[in-house]
């Protein structure tokens, strides 16, 4: 146990070294009394030395390639100076053949050199430490080394990588990442076993000391400003629990519900450290990989002790994860005054959907009647974290601007959640048609424009499939949920539209869908009135008498003309005044359909009063729209070669 402690001690004081380290050595040493230190310049003059010794060495193997020849010394006069706005171009040399350039070969030395001195390196380290802990862990299984051995070595192990990454700090940077890596490694491995397999530490002296760990990792990783090294460490971090049989059904112990919160604290503990170092470095690949194996490795946890842990437990560690992510996602850029990338957008999306997604799987059972109440506290968090980073900085506004989308595509969520598969899920649907629209010129994001496209045509097709059929017994016209979902799905396309078409002259690619949903919207209006009209009489029908059954449908087929009839109107007279030629076209197709319609259909179908009411009121309807076209010819020019 005091080996432990003193080897935690050892890393606090490595920390503190670095740190001071780091921050007082400036670029020239002095002594005190200001003057430079004779032996920090001795020093300096040796590895400058050995450095344009490594150069001649370079030059000399170039020369004596065929393609290269050595330049001859020149005489020439220097060349005049250039001017502020000018760059001085070398003089050339007399008798130097230009040298022969391959850039593929150059290349291809370049990847070699990148594979060859900096991956080859870094996997090996991993395998090296993958090995490592299989083969303790096979030792371990036969007795060869006992509990505190077994931990004692793998602290001195870690230390010891760490100390060496350290001290080849300046001559092999790419070894120095990876054994500080792999250090870091060793140490949460050998600290999770102390508590968790092992039981020499109490659980919360465990998790101060991961936490230590983490802040090392964090240290180092800017410290030596290498994501790569901190990739490996939490990699390493991570896998550590799979080595040591951590999720693997240990006999009792691995239905042991102390050991499952054990496993969870050590899971959040690694995020604290991947938190702290995403606050101070915008490395977004590290964050994506440290979210994902820690999804994994929940994932992993609650399969193992779903059993013993109920929902409580999972549920509130899955949240303090989620609100680590949104601190390593989100911090940087509201503290440093940032502006956030695609990339950043897409990493916020991919905490609050996996976030969503889970916690709906575990409480959907046992707490359905709360989903609700949930999914609207979840859209009121990230309403604040929209305002908290406006009211920080106003340089932090299209962050500020994506979070209150996120909060309102998680209110719309919470409706139909809530009051079950009803109009409410178009109404929401709706809304985040216009806010996906809004956001995608708001925050210049075009993709968000894709994805409004999307929740249009999914809208569409539920107004088209599901809402339209409803409880003929039981219908009222106009008040009622079809009525209801059809009117906020319009208003939204129209809305949509409209910002659409408000950008046509800059963007002439935007006209057509602008123009795909005018005529959706326009569909979408005519579709739920001829449906209104005609259920309001089907509803009559269902408790009529036999005998007036019949008057009862030639209502219904003329009140249906006569929506159409009325709605081409009323497009045409838009037409006219607005100077649209496509729309009096469109209704002069919706009134040609009216005509076939009454001389089709509802003359030989319709008693003879309603047909004459057809005929009469299709005849004046007509006139009127002769009249407006003659009213207007100067206006309109010619319907048919307009442009």
């Amino acid at each position: 146990m005091s080996l432990i402690i003193i080897g935690i001690i050892v890393i606090i004081g490595l920390i503190i070294i670095l740190i001071v380290k780091k921050r007082s050595s400036p670029s020239t040493p002095r002594s005190e009394g200001g003057q430079e230190d004779p032996e920090t310049i001795e020093n300096e003059i040796r590895r400058l030395r050995e450095l344009v010794a490594q150069i001649n060495n370079r030059l000399d193997a170039l020369e004596q390639r065929p393609e290269i020849t050595a330049p001859e010394p020149s005489l020439s006069p220097e060349p005049a100076l250039a001017g502020p706005s000018q760059e001085a171009a070398p003089a050339p040399m007399a008798g130097v053949p230009p040298r022969k350039v391959k850039p593929a070969r150059v290349k291809e030395r370049e990847w070699e050199q990148i594979f060859g001195g900096s991956w080859l390196a870094r996997i090996g380290v991993l395998a090296l430490i993958i090995g490592a802990g299989f083969f303790l862990k096979f030792a371990f299984d036969n007795d060869w080394i006992g509990p505190t051995g077994r931990v004692i070595l793998g602290i001195v192990g870690g230390l010891t990588m760490l100390g060496l990454g350290y001290y080849w700090r300046r001559r092999y940077p790419i070894l120095t990442q990876v054994l500080s890596g792999g250090g870091i490694a060793i140490l949460y491995l050998s600290i999770f076993a102390s508590f968790a397999v092992y039981g020499l530490i109490h659980i919360y002296a465990a998790i101060a000391f991961l936490l230590l760990v983490s802040v090392a990792s964090a240290t180092l990783s800017l410290y030596y400003d290498s994501m790569a090294l901190a990739i490996i460490g939490i990699i390493g971090a991570f896998f550590a629990p799979f080595i040591l049989g951590g999720f693997g059904g240990r006999g009792t112990a691995a239905g042991d519900a102390g050991q499952a919160i054990q496993l969870l604290a050590y899971i959040i503990v690694i995020d604290l450290g991947a938190l702290i170092l995403s606050t101070f470095r915008n490395w977004r690949w590290f964050t994506l990989l440290a979210l994902a194996c820690s999804l994994i490795a929940f994932g992993f946890w609650y399969a193992e002790f779903n059993r013993q842990v109920g929902v409580a437990t999972p549920e509130i560690g899955i949240t303090i994860i989620f609100l680590i992510f949104v601190g390593a996602t989100s911090l940087f850029h509201i503290i440093w005054r940032r502006v956030p990338q695609a990339f950043d957008y897409a990493l916020m999306v991919i905490n609050a959907a996996a976030y969503f997604g889970i916690s709906l799987g575990l409480m959907w059972d046992d707490f359905r009647i709360w989903i609700g109440g949930f999914v609207l506290l979840l859209a009121l968090f990230y309403g604040f974290l929209s305002y908290f980073a406006l009211r920080q900085s106003a340089e932090n506004v299209r962050l500020s601007l994506f979070a209150l989308a996120i909060a309102l595509v998680f209110l719309t969520v919470a409706i139909p959640i809530q009051l079950g598969d009803k109009a409410w899920t178009t109404i929401a649907w709706a809304a985040e048609l216009v806010i996906l629209m809004w956001l995608s010129f708001t925050l210049r994001m075009p993709h968000l424009r894709t994805y409004s496209y999307a929740v249009f045509v999914i809208m569409a097709g539920r107004l088209l499939i599901f809402d339209t059929s409803i409880n003929i017994s039981t219908f009222q016209p106009v008040l009622n949920e079809r009525f209801l979902a059809f009117i906020a799905g319009i208003a939204a396309i129209y809305l949509t539209a409209q910002l659409l078409w408000r950008q046509r002259e800059t963007f002439p690619r935007w006209k057509p869908p602008a123009s795909i949903l005018w005529v959706a919207a326009n569909f979408l209006s005519l579709w739920i009135l001829s449906f209104e009209v005609w259920d309001f009489f089907g509803s009559a029908l269902v408790t009529a008498e036999p005998a007036t059954r019949e008057g009862l449908r030639n209502a219904q087929n003329l009140s249906l003309t006569a929506v159409w009839a009325i709605y081409a109107v009323i497009l045409l007279v838009v037409g006219i005044v607005k100077r649209w030629r496509y729309v009096r076209l469109g209704a002069l197709a919706l009134l040609a359909i009216s005509i076939i319609k009454v001389f089709a259909y509802d003359v030989f179908k319709l008693e003879m009063g309603y047909r004459i009411g057809a005929f009469v009121g299709l005849g004046l309807l007509l006139l009127v729209s002769a009249y407006l076209y003659q009213r207007y010819s100067k206006t309109i020019k010619g319907v048919f070669i307009e442009k």
